[in-house]
């Protein structure tokens, strides 16, 4: 404060003594920076054309990349000190940091990811407007593009996807069964592993209108055209037919937020759907145990909340409560981490009769304001 009095009281600027803490706001400019340079390194190719080309000078990898000659040996020093480069005395080289997580034909490629933080309609781009908002936050992006799904798929394959899986695959009927409606599954990856992994399953996923070709597309390069199709839908409008289609897995991810206050009557609606002896996949955040927020994680918890309607879930149990009394048998919730944090993964069994609606409360998986915005436990 009397750095800030001696600004106030206008005394002689040679007498202002700046406190040395300036260094925590410079570090946070130079992180905006670097992710700056990195989207531009990314967008100009300049890693690709580095792991293409091999050691190179500065002037041989302007000349490949078509980046300015005056700004590229400044531009690779910054990816230097941040270790996507390193350098001996006369050439620069890509590292094997980056060209695992920043060239295209990597299976570990993050640039998409990269690049859909920053991009025109990123809830990060315009965090002013979601954190005005009263109510569960409305969309503020623009129509899902194809960075958008890919961006997804990079985030889900650092582990989250494969814990899905091998948590369906660690059921013993998973074998017999034929038939998976994937909701929601934008990217495609949950019905292209499962498809793998069974030769007799074929996959529906149902999503927005935008969304299906860029799913198809995704779809194609895992040549799957033949056993998963896309089409638009969503649980809305799934069980509108009299006599809905049936299926022997059901798998909802990162879908049920929107649905947190009528929980029960949309899982009953999903019940429809599945076949006595199949399998419900519910994969979803939840508040993390305690709803402790570690020191550090403050910025993977506002992710959280962008990416869940406002609030992931809060408590896994009440979601188990509410399919065992619907008749749902051997149910499971098996705690993941994903990119984003906890998660939980809930799966059970259709039992045989179940025909008949339940008359259970609805239990709350979610706490809630008087002005209907969600709050932590």
């Amino acid at each position: 404060m009397n750095n800030i009095s001696n600004l106030n009281l206008k005394k002689n600027v040679s007498e202002i003594e700046f406190p040395t803490e300036i260094s925590m706001l410079d570090s946070i400019m130079d992180g905006y920076k670097y992710y700056q340079m990195i989207s531009a390194a990314l967008k100009l190719g300049i890693l690709e054309k580095m792991a293409e080309i091999g050691p190179a000078s500065p002037s041989e990898i302007a000349e490949a990349a078509s980046v300015n000659g005056m700004f590229v040996r400044s531009i690779l020093s910054a990816l230097e000190d941040i270790g996507l480069v390193k350098s001996d005395d006369a050439s620069y080289m890509i590292t094997e940091q980056a060209e695992t997580f920043l060239c295209q034909e990597s299976p570990f490629y993050q640039g998409d990811l990269i690049l859909d933080v920053g991009r025109d309609g990123s809830p990060w781009n315009d965090l002013t407007t979601v954190l005005e908002r009263r109510g569960p936050p409305k969309t503020i992006q623009k129509d899902v593009d194809e960075l958008q799904i890919r961006s997804l798929a990079q985030q889900c394959i650092r582990g989250e996807v494969q814990n899905v899986l091998n948590g369906i695959l660690s059921r013993p009927e998973f074998s017999e069964h034929e038939k998976l409606l994937d909701i929601g599954g934008s990217h495609g990856l949950y019905s292209v592993g499962l498809c793998q992994e069974n030769a007799a399953l074929s996959s529906t996923i149902i999503e927005q209108d935008q969304v299906v070709p860029l799913t198809s597309s995704f779809v194609s390069e895992y040549g799957m055209d033949d056993r998963i199709k896309v089409q638009e839908g969503s649980i809305e409008t799934m069980t509108n037919d009299l006599s809905p289609e049936v299926y022997d897995i059901v798998l909802i991810s990162h879908t049920l937020y929107r649905y947190r206050r009528e929980m029960s009557e949309t899982l009953e609606k999903v019940t429809k759907t599945l076949s006595p002896g199949g399998t419900l996949v519910l994969n979803h955040r939840f508040c993390s145990p305690q709803c402790d927020i570690k020191p550090g994680d403050g910025i993977r918890e506002i992710d959280r909340a962008l990416t869940s309607f406002g609030h992931p879930l809060c408590h896994p149990e009440g979601l188990k409560d509410v399919l065992e009394n619907k008749g749902f048998t051997n149910v499971s919730l098996i705690p993941h981490e994903t990119a984003l944090g906890y998660a939980v993964l809930c799966i059970g069994t259709k039992g045989s009769n179940m025909d008949k609606t339940s008359d259970t409360e609805n239990i709350p998986v979610s706490h809630n304001f008087p002005d209907g915005e969600d709050k932590c436990c």
